[in-house]
């Protein structure tokens, strides 16, 4: 079941440290593409400093994706799951910040976090949570090392729970529940939006709506734009027309 947190317990906080890697999730606000990169190591790499806040050691790397994404607009996201016995799956919704291995605030950002700073290091990003979800993690396969020719196995787990759930006849309900709308309230699972008796095209109309609004500065920018052309064109016709009278 997905729960959700104002900021880090100490109890996560060791659950997050112990496990072998973690994901940062990043996008622009205009483009094609949506970054994840796996990172690796949180013991020796990720710092979590407080409750509400974290920074890792960014290495360089093939790209610069998730760096591009914050300076435009800092939004990212960090993920750890566990492959063991006791599933989970957590995620910090985070806003983030640069700070790049030439600049003067590196040192006393790399010092904060306690781990030595790998060669080749490129960056500091620091993180201010200001969400944590934890979710059941059914769906992440389990390492199993003593099966070396499948280290990685089916929990069995989501099957089972998914296949008791429509036996007692509440998937309809959970997915009316759960999978209606996104964390942001975008529409979300058509099925479960017409479970919960809604016109469709209501909540489509809503969200472009609120998209109109978030690009209103854009379209301001155009008004104002256009208004400044015109008066441009016109004050050049007023001289085309003087000079035009002028010389007849």
């Amino acid at each position: 079941m997905v729960k959700f947190y104002e900021s880090l317990s100490p109890d996560l906080s060791e659950w997050c440290m112990s496990q072998p890697l973690f994901y940062i999730a990043s996008s622009p606000t205009y483009g094609s593409h949506i970054n994840i990169s796996p990172k690796g190591l949180p013991s020796s790499t990720f710092s979590i400093l407080s409750p509400n806040k974290a920074a890792y050691i960014d290495a360089t790397g093939s790209g610069a994706e998730t760096i591009a994404h914050l300076y435009e607009n800092g939004r990212c996201t960090v993920m750890f799951c566990s492959f063991e016995q006791s599933p989970r799956i957590l995620r910090l919704f985070c806003k983030g910040r640069v700070t790049e291995f030439w600049e003067v605030g590196f040192g006393e950002a790399a010092r904060s976090m306690g781990v030595e700073v790998p060669v080749g290091a490129r960056a500091v990003i620091q993180l201010e949570i200001w969400k944590v979800q934890t979710s059941c993690g059914y769906g992440v396969p389990l390492l199993s090392p003593s099966s070396p020719t499948k280290p990685l196995q089916d929990r069995e787990t989501l099957g089972h729970w998914a296949g008791k759930t429509v036996s007692d006849n509440k998937m309809v309900e959970y997915r009316a529940k759960n999978n209606a709308y996104s964390l942001d309230n975008l529409p979300g699972l058509k099925a479960g939006r017409k479970t919960r008796g809604e016109w469709l095209w209501v909540a489509d109309a809503r969200t472009f709506a609120i998209r109109l609004w978030n690009q209103m500065d854009g379209l301001v920018v155009g008004f104002v734009l256009a208004f400044v052309v015109i008066d441009l064109l016109h004050l050049a016709g007023i001289r085309i027309n003087g000079v035009l009278a002028d010389w007849r």
